[in-house]
Protein backbone atom coordinates (compact mmCIF):
# COMPACT_ATOMS: atom_id res chain seq x y z
CA UNK A 1 0.00 0.00 0.00
CA UNK A 2 2.87 2.59 1.08
CA UNK A 3 4.48 1.92 -1.95
CA UNK A 4 1.30 2.32 -4.05
CA UNK A 5 0.80 5.66 -2.35
CA UNK A 6 4.21 6.64 -3.07
CA UNK A 7 4.19 5.98 -6.89
CA UNK A 8 0.90 7.95 -7.04
CA UNK A 9 1.23 10.56 -4.68
CA UNK A 10 -1.04 12.74 -7.19
CA UNK A 11 -4.04 10.51 -7.33
CA UNK A 12 -3.82 9.50 -3.16
CA UNK A 13 -4.08 13.31 -2.16
CA UNK A 14 -6.56 13.57 -5.07
CA UNK A 15 -9.02 10.78 -2.99
CA UNK A 16 -7.81 12.14 0.58
CA UNK A 17 -9.63 15.49 -0.07
CA UNK A 18 -12.44 14.01 -1.85
CA UNK A 19 -13.14 11.82 1.10
CA UNK A 20 -12.56 14.79 3.77
CA UNK A 21 -14.96 17.27 1.27
CA UNK A 22 -17.63 14.45 1.26
CA UNK A 23 -17.12 14.01 5.28
CA UNK A 24 -17.62 17.51 5.48
CA UNK A 25 -20.73 17.53 3.40
CA UNK A 26 -22.23 14.72 5.15
CA UNK A 27 -22.14 16.06 8.55
CA UNK A 28 -23.30 19.91 7.07
CA UNK A 29 -26.31 18.70 4.76
CA UNK A 30 -27.14 15.57 6.60
CA UNK A 31 -26.22 16.13 10.24
CA UNK A 32 -26.08 13.03 11.77
CA UNK A 33 -24.77 13.66 14.99
CA UNK A 34 -28.34 15.37 16.16
CA UNK A 35 -29.77 12.04 15.85
CA UNK A 36 -27.56 11.42 18.87
CA UNK A 37 -27.91 15.30 21.00
CA UNK A 38 -30.72 16.46 22.73
CA UNK A 39 -31.97 20.21 23.06
CA UNK A 40 -33.46 21.37 25.97
CA UNK A 41 -35.56 24.79 25.47
CA UNK A 42 -38.18 25.62 28.51
CA UNK A 43 -40.05 28.34 28.11
CA UNK A 44 -42.63 30.28 30.67
CA UNK A 45 -45.91 31.50 29.61
CA UNK A 46 -47.38 34.11 31.75
CA UNK A 47 -50.85 33.68 33.46
CA UNK A 48 -50.74 29.80 31.69
CA UNK A 49 -51.28 26.98 33.85
CA UNK A 50 -51.42 23.38 32.19
CA UNK A 51 -54.67 21.84 32.72
CA UNK A 52 -54.97 19.24 35.52
CA UNK A 53 -57.03 16.31 36.95
CA UNK A 54 -58.53 17.56 39.61
CA UNK A 55 -58.22 15.59 42.78
CA UNK A 56 -61.18 14.30 45.17
CA UNK A 57 -60.64 13.96 48.71
CA UNK A 58 -62.86 12.48 51.56
CA UNK A 59 -62.76 14.04 54.39
CA UNK A 60 -62.82 11.91 57.50
CA UNK A 61 -66.54 11.53 59.57
CA UNK A 62 -66.94 13.48 62.36
CA UNK A 63 -68.08 12.49 65.29
CA UNK A 64 -70.38 14.56 67.47
CA UNK A 65 -70.56 14.04 71.04
CA UNK A 66 -73.90 13.69 72.62
CA UNK A 67 -75.13 16.79 75.04
CA UNK A 68 -75.11 15.88 78.96
CA UNK A 69 -78.37 15.78 80.33
CA UNK A 70 -78.96 17.99 82.79
CA UNK A 71 -81.88 17.00 85.56
CA UNK A 72 -85.02 19.08 85.86
CA UNK A 73 -85.03 21.51 89.16
CA UNK A 74 -87.03 21.07 92.05
CA UNK A 75 -86.84 24.21 93.07
CA UNK A 76 -89.60 26.41 92.90
CA UNK A 77 -89.64 30.13 91.20
CA UNK A 78 -90.12 32.62 94.24
CA UNK A 79 -93.04 34.85 94.16
CA UNK A 80 -90.27 38.00 93.80
CA UNK A 81 -88.18 36.58 90.68
CA UNK A 82 -86.57 39.68 89.38
CA UNK A 83 -87.40 40.28 85.97
CA UNK A 84 -84.84 39.18 82.82
CA UNK A 85 -84.38 41.63 80.21
CA UNK A 86 -83.67 40.12 76.77
CA UNK A 87 -80.96 41.84 74.26
CA UNK A 88 -81.19 40.85 71.01
CA UNK A 89 -78.28 40.85 68.30
CA UNK A 90 -77.86 42.38 64.47
CA UNK A 91 -75.11 40.86 63.05
CA UNK A 92 -74.52 42.23 58.96
CA UNK A 93 -72.98 40.34 56.54
CA UNK A 94 -71.21 41.71 53.64
CA UNK A 95 -70.21 39.90 50.61
CA UNK A 96 -67.48 40.96 48.77
CA UNK A 97 -67.54 39.92 45.14
CA UNK A 98 -63.59 39.45 43.39
CA UNK A 99 -63.31 39.54 39.54
CA UNK A 100 -60.26 36.89 38.06
CA UNK A 101 -58.00 38.69 36.50
CA UNK A 102 -57.98 37.72 32.69
CA UNK A 103 -55.10 35.57 31.04
CA UNK A 104 -54.61 32.87 28.71
CA UNK A 105 -57.64 31.10 27.18
CA UNK A 106 -57.07 27.63 25.72
CA UNK A 107 -58.94 27.07 22.39
CA UNK A 108 -57.77 23.58 21.90
CA UNK A 109 -55.59 20.64 23.53
CA UNK A 110 -53.94 18.11 21.81
CA UNK A 111 -51.35 15.46 21.69
CA UNK A 112 -48.82 14.42 19.49
CA UNK A 113 -48.48 11.58 17.19
CA UNK A 114 -45.68 10.02 15.27
CA UNK A 115 -46.28 9.88 11.42
CA UNK A 116 -42.62 9.88 10.73
CA UNK A 117 -40.53 9.83 14.22
CA UNK A 118 -41.84 8.56 17.70
CA UNK A 119 -41.98 11.39 19.84
CA UNK A 120 -44.56 12.54 22.32
CA UNK A 121 -45.98 15.98 24.03
CA UNK A 122 -48.95 18.10 24.70
CA UNK A 123 -49.93 20.70 22.35
CA UNK A 124 -51.69 23.62 23.25
CA UNK A 125 -53.48 26.41 20.79
CA UNK A 126 -53.61 29.50 23.07
CA UNK A 127 -55.42 32.80 22.73
CA UNK A 128 -53.64 36.07 24.95
CA UNK A 129 -55.11 38.77 26.65
CA UNK A 130 -53.81 40.70 23.96
CA UNK A 131 -56.01 38.88 21.51
CA UNK A 132 -52.77 37.07 19.84
CA UNK A 133 -52.07 33.57 19.22
CA UNK A 134 -49.43 31.39 20.40
CA UNK A 135 -48.99 27.13 19.65
CA UNK A 136 -47.61 25.98 22.95
CA UNK A 137 -45.66 22.36 23.57
CA UNK A 138 -45.69 20.97 26.57
CA UNK A 139 -43.32 18.47 27.50
CA UNK A 140 -42.12 18.01 24.50
CA UNK A 141 -39.50 14.85 23.84
CA UNK A 142 -39.09 13.98 20.12
CA UNK A 143 -36.54 12.96 17.66
CA UNK A 144 -33.69 15.43 16.88
CA UNK A 145 -32.56 16.15 13.30
CA UNK A 146 -31.74 18.79 10.46
CA UNK A 147 -33.55 21.96 9.59
CA UNK A 148 -37.06 20.89 11.92
CA UNK A 149 -39.37 23.43 11.55
CA UNK A 150 -42.67 24.10 13.16
CA UNK A 151 -45.52 24.45 10.94
CA UNK A 152 -49.10 24.89 10.47
CA UNK A 153 -50.98 22.63 7.81
CA UNK A 154 -54.24 22.63 6.06
CA UNK A 155 -54.10 18.57 6.61
CA UNK A 156 -56.27 16.32 8.82
CA UNK A 157 -54.55 14.18 11.39
CA UNK A 158 -53.45 11.07 9.31
CA UNK A 159 -50.41 8.32 9.68
CA UNK A 160 -48.75 9.74 6.50
CA UNK A 161 -45.49 11.73 6.97
CA UNK A 162 -45.72 13.42 3.68
CA UNK A 163 -49.60 14.66 3.68
CA UNK A 164 -48.59 17.51 5.63
CA UNK A 165 -46.90 20.12 3.24
CA UNK A 166 -48.16 18.66 -0.15
CA UNK A 167 -50.98 21.45 -0.38
CA UNK A 168 -48.94 23.90 1.20
CA UNK A 169 -48.14 25.19 4.72
CA UNK A 170 -47.28 27.98 6.99
CA UNK A 171 -43.30 28.02 8.90
CA UNK A 172 -43.70 29.27 11.98
CA UNK A 173 -40.04 28.87 12.49
CA UNK A 174 -37.23 26.91 13.76
CA UNK A 175 -38.33 24.27 16.38
CA UNK A 176 -36.50 25.75 19.49
CA UNK A 177 -35.48 22.40 20.97
CA UNK A 178 -36.34 18.29 20.67
CA UNK A 179 -37.48 18.51 24.34
CA UNK A 180 -39.00 20.71 26.76
CA UNK A 181 -42.01 23.72 26.66
CA UNK A 182 -41.64 26.28 24.35
CA UNK A 183 -43.96 28.88 22.46
CA UNK A 184 -44.52 29.48 18.67
CA UNK A 185 -46.04 32.39 17.55
CA UNK A 186 -48.66 32.60 15.09
CA UNK A 187 -48.83 35.91 12.68
CA UNK A 188 -52.18 37.85 13.46
CA UNK A 189 -52.88 38.34 9.65
CA UNK A 190 -52.51 33.89 9.31
CA UNK A 191 -56.46 32.39 9.14
CA UNK A 192 -56.64 29.66 11.65
CA UNK A 193 -59.72 28.53 10.06
CA UNK A 194 -57.61 27.52 6.84
CA UNK A 195 -55.31 24.69 9.16
CA UNK A 196 -56.45 22.12 11.33
CA UNK A 197 -52.99 20.54 12.43
CA UNK A 198 -49.46 21.89 13.49
CA UNK A 199 -46.57 19.54 12.62
CA UNK A 200 -43.03 18.93 13.23
CA UNK A 201 -41.78 18.89 9.90
CA UNK A 202 -38.03 18.41 8.08
CA UNK A 203 -38.02 21.31 5.31
CA UNK A 204 -34.92 19.83 4.17
CA UNK A 205 -35.83 16.43 3.44
CA UNK A 206 -39.52 16.95 2.93
CA UNK A 207 -40.50 14.80 6.58
CA UNK A 208 -42.91 15.14 8.99
CA UNK A 209 -41.69 13.92 12.36
CA UNK A 210 -45.06 14.50 14.43
CA UNK A 211 -48.07 16.14 14.26
CA UNK A 212 -51.18 17.44 16.34
CA UNK A 213 -54.70 18.68 15.62
CA UNK A 214 -55.17 22.46 16.04
CA UNK A 215 -59.02 22.65 15.60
Amino acid sequence: MRNWIREHKKLAVGGGIVAVALAVFVLVWFEPQKLFIDERVDEGLEGFTSPVAAVTTTAPPTTTAEPLTTPPSTTLPSDDAATTSTTTTTTTTTTTTTTAPAGPTVLHQSELVSPGKAGTGDVFLIELEDGSRVVRFENLDVGNGPDLRVILSPSELVDDRDAYHVNGFYDLGLLKGNQGNQNYEIPDDVDLSEYKTVAIFCIRFNYTFNSATIS
